[in-house]
Formats: C-alpha cells, sequence, structure tokens
C-alpha cells in the first residue's frame, strides 16, 4: 500500500514537471513606446520571451485584431498600429508559450478621409451622401462657412443637406472631426440642362431660344463661339441670345459656374448667308440658263431676276443653273437668292431683253441700196434685219429703239423684219422697193391739150411723167398711186412715145406713141 503511494506522487511529481516545463517561458509585455498614436503609424513594445512568431492583439473582447509585425525580436516588437475604432483599447502579444496581460492604448481619430461626396453640386436642400473614412466624431460640416443639416452618420458615410442660406455658386464643403480637417470644392447650383433649341435651324446673326433647367448664370457658347454678352438674356429655365457670325453648324453648351455644363442633343444647324461672286452671261433672253457662282449656294430656296421668280437647280456649294425667266420689258437686272443663311444679290447687272415689236419704218418707199430707219420697241442686241425674207446690211443703230440699214439690191417690196435672240417682229406695213417705172398701158391713146391721160403699171407714185415734145412733166389730173395716174396733156405735146422717170433715175419710154389730137 505504501509503495502504491509512492508510486502516485512520483507520477504527480513527473506531471507537475512537466507542467512547469510549458508553461516556463510565457511572454510579458512591459510598456510600449507611445500610449497613442494614429491608425498605421508604428509602436514599438517591450518585454521578454516574445519568441520568433509573436502576435500583437489590439482591442478588446470580440473585436481584437491582429497587427501587422514590422520587425521583432525575442525582447521587442515593431508593429504598424491596426484599422481599429479610435478610442481606448488593449494591446496584447500572444506565443506558443501562452498571452502577455494587456497595456492600455488609445487609437487616435485620423483626419477625415473622403472618398466621394455625391453630387458635387446642387441647390440649397439637396442631400448630399459624403463616402470615405473615419468620418465619425464629427465636430462640424459646412458649406461655404454654413453649417449644414446633418442627416445620418457613421465611420464610412454621411448624409448631409445644404443649408437653406449658402449662396450659389463655386463653394467648398468643410468636414472637421475630433481627426482634423478634409476641405473639398463645392458647387451650389443644380446641374444644368438643355431641353430644346429654337429654332434648329437658323443663321447667323438671328436669334436663338435655349430652354432647359438650372441655367441661371450660364455661359453660352455655339459650337465654341460666345455670343454677344450684350445680346444675351439668362434666366433658370431659358437663355435667349444671337448667333455669332460665321459661326459654323454644331452644339450647344451652358456652363455654369466654369464646370458645370449642358450639351444640347440636337446640333443647332447654321446656314451661313449666300454670296454671289460672278454671273455667266451678261446679256440673256428668256430661257437661256446662266451660272450663278459664289459660295454658300447649297441651301438656296428661292432666286429671282429683279422681282421675277426664277426656276434653278443647285449644282455645288459655289454654282447654280438658273433659267432666265420672262420679264415684263428689256432693263438691267439683278440676281438675287435666299437662303436659311439669308439673302444675296449679285453686285453686277445682267441685261435681260425681249424680243423685238411695234416695228415701223420711213420712208415708206425706197430705192435699192438706199437707206431705211426702222423704230419700235426692244431692238436691243439685234442680230438680223430682212426686208420681205432678204436679209439687209445694218448700217447704224440705237440700242432699244431703231436701226438703219440699205435696202438690199436684190430685194423686193414687202414687210421689214426685225430679230434678236429672244424673237423676231415684222412691220404690219409693207415697205415698197422702188424699181424702174413699168407702163402696161394708157388710155386714151389719143387726146387734146388738157384732156386726162390714163396711165397703168407699176412704180409710177413719185414718177415725171413726160409727153413728146414737152420739156416739164404733166400735171396730175386725179389719181396718183403706183400703178395708176392721171395726167393732163400738157400744152406744147407732141405725138410720140411717152417718157416715165421715178426715183430710181432711169426712164422708161412707152413702145408705142401717144397721139396729140388738135
Amino acid at each position: 500500500m505504501k509503495s502504491t503511494i509512492q508510486l502516485l506522487f512520483f507520477f504527480a511529481l513527473i506531471l507537475s514537471v512537466l507542467g512547469c516545463r510549458i508553461q516556463s517561458t510565457p511572454p510579458e509585455l512591459i510598456s510600449l513606446s507611445d500610449r497613442q498614436a494614429l491608425v498605421g503609424k508604428n509602436i514599438t513594445l517591450t518585454g521578454h520571451q516574445f519568441g520568433s512568431a509573436p502576435v500583437v492583439l489590439f482591442g478588446v473582447a470580440t473585436s481584437i485584431i491582429s497587427a501587422t509585425i514590422v520587425s521583432n525580436d525575442d525582447n521587442s516588437i515593431t508593429v504598424k498600429v491596426p484599422y481599429v475604432a479610435p478610442g481606448l483599447t488593449q494591446i496584447r502579444v500572444q506565443t506558443e508559450q501562452g498571452t502577455t496581460d494587456p497595456l492600455p492604448f488609445i487609437v487616435l481619430q485620423p483626419s477625415p478621409e473622403v472618398v466621394s461626396i455625391t453630387p458635387t453640386n446642387g441647390l440649397p436642400g439637396t442631400e448630399v451622401v459624403i463616402t470615405g473614412d473615419f468620418l465619425n466624431r464629427i465636430k462640424s460640416i459646412r458649406f461655404d462657412g454654413v453649417n449644414a443639416i446633418i442627416k445620418d452618420t457613421s465611420a464610412q458615410k454621411l448624409i448631409v443637406q445644404i443649408p437653406s442660406n449658402v449662396p450659389r455658386g463655386s463653394s467648398s464643403v468643410s468636414i472637421e472631426t475630433q481627426g482634423g480637417l478634409f476641405t473639398s470644392s463645392f458647387i451650389v447650383a443644380g446641374t444644368p440642362q438643355i431641353t430644346s433649341l429654337s429654332p434648329l435651324k437658323t443663321r447667323p446673326g438671328a436669334p436663338i431660344v435655349i430652354k432647359g433647367v438650372n441655367l441661371s448664370d450660364g455661359v453660352v457658347l455655339i459650337n465654341g463661339r460666345s455670343p454677344d454678352k450684350t445680346q444675351t438674356t439668362v434666366s433658370d429655365s431659358e437663355i435667349r441670345t444671337v448667333v455669332p457670325i460665321e459661326t459654323p453648324s454644331g452644339l450647344v453648351t451652358v456652363t455654369v459656374f466654369d464646370k458645370l455644363v449642358a450639351t444640347s442633343k440636337d446640333t443647332l444647324q447654321i446656314y451661313q448667308p449666300p454670296v454671289i461672286a460672278r454671273l455667266s452671261e451678261q446679256n440673256v433672253v428668256a430661257g437661256d440658263k446662266i451660272i450663278v457662282e459664289g459660295r454658300n449656294l447649297s441651301t438656296v430656296s428661292a432666286l429671282s431676276f429683279g422681282n421675277v421668280t426664277a426656276t434653278f437647280r443647285v449644282l455645288s456649294d459655289t454654282q447654280l443653273e438658273a433659267v432666265v425667266p420672262l420679264v415684263p420689258s428689256s432693263a438691267a437686272t439683278t440676281v438675287s437668292v435666299s437662303s436659311l443663311g439669308g439673302n444675296a444679290t449679285s453686285s453686277v447687272s445682267l441685261f435681260v431683253y425681249l424680243a423685238p415689236s411695234d416695228v415701223t419704218f420711213t420712208p415708206t418707199r425706197q430705192i435699192r441700196g438706199w437707206s431705211i430707219t426702222a423704230t419700235g420697241k426692244n431692238f436691243y442686241r439685234l442680230t438680223d434685219v430682212r426686208l420681205n425674207g432678204i436679209s439687209a446690211p445694218i448700217t447704224a443703230t440705237t440700242e432699244g429703239t431703231s436701226v438703219t440699214f440699205n435696202v438690199p439690191t436684190n430685194a423686193m417690196s414687202g414687210p421689214i423684219t426685225i430679230a434678236n435672240r429672244a424673237g423676231l417682229s415684222s412691220s404690219a406695213a409693207l415697205l415698197v422697193v422702188v424699181q424702174n417705172p413699168v407702163v402696161s398701158s394708157f388710155l386714151p391713146a389719143k387726146a387734146q391739150v388738157g384732156q386726162r391721160v390714163v396711165i397703168q403699171g407699176d412704180f409710177l407714185l413719185n414718177a415725171q411723167i413726160f409727153f413728146a415734145g414737152s420739156l416739164t412733166p404733166a400735171v396730175d389730173g386725179g389719181k396718183i398711186t403706183d400703178t395708176e395716174r392721171w395726167v393732163l396733156v400738157p400744152s406744147g405735146a407732141q405725138t410720140g412715145p411717152l417718157r416715165v422717170l421715178n426715183e430710181t433715175n432711169n426712164a422708161t419710154t412707152t413702145p408705142t406713141s401717144f397721139t396729140v389730137l388738135p
């Protein structure tokens, strides 16, 4: 029995020795290099028996976090303060041999770290969400120095409301905690939006209306060009301005406080004013086609010669082909065009002329080779003069009103026709081309002095009729026409042939004799 008790005592002694050996080198934490520090800062722990693989623990109860060890040996450990809630906490060292008693440590509140501010602009009353870290333990949140209305707070998120009395414009938002101050830019203004442009098609110098929201204090750019501010009025829902000169088509932007930009969805189509530089012709008639040269012509919607509208087609932005219309009268005329970009008129005129009309002439009878003057209307740019179909050489013209020509040597009596490219016109009267006189008959063939003789033939109107033996022409006895003459037998007349002399200065002698009765 005694030996059994001794044996049990022996085993107990062995177990006791073994137990003392397992806990023979527990770690001991003696001091900290700093009693307080910010998250991320290094501190050094001093003690004994830290071993080769210690673990440094921050926190209490269930909120324990292991710190990152920077360096260590058996008597010291340098660690980085881990991310733990600011305030009083505890530090322990744990090894395979056990865990030290804790030492108190204060984790200091870092300066607030802001990841995002949403939105970065807003009107008074707008809720702003601020995310980041170390956003708790707030002292103040201000917009441009005015305290914000705090709706909700946590270490990672703040919800605040822009105060009603903060002024519009570029501002700042400041977040002050016990750890420090964070400041960021903020714009107290609503986000501008463009909802419509009116009109969508316009020209430089024309008014334009931009409608939208939050447009107050907006600066307008039209395809990068700034309108005249003296011609611009701005309200929160509408901006009225004038399209700058030489501005090309493009988008419209409204910028509020240099950073808030609204861009139109629609492109503003700006049509530049047309310019006429040159007309291909100077003298034209109805139906002619001319080329109008210039620039900004592709959008032309109307073309006119003076006040008369003309048909045309667009060849390119620099050329139009126009058909000359029928104008009321011959005249020098400018060409005008109209488009959304404006109006333009040629600096030089072209002459549009009509066909000749109302042809008259003088004298009404003429011998071949001698001149005739025809008068009338629209005697412009004459191309031909004809007498009974025979072309006559023009010797002189008074543009628009008269033309002088010589009777062709082979011409016969007939109308005078005047022609230009616009058309032609013939005289209602016939020009008598005087030829050598013709006597076809005379009755009676015998008569006494003083009696009447009827002579028939042609070209007798102004002819002088001589009886044989008489040196002076016979006196008219009544009828005087080209085809019939009445004359009286003169005193001193003798039996013999009659001699007739007209404007041709060529005399005709009758083949038969006239007998003078006693």
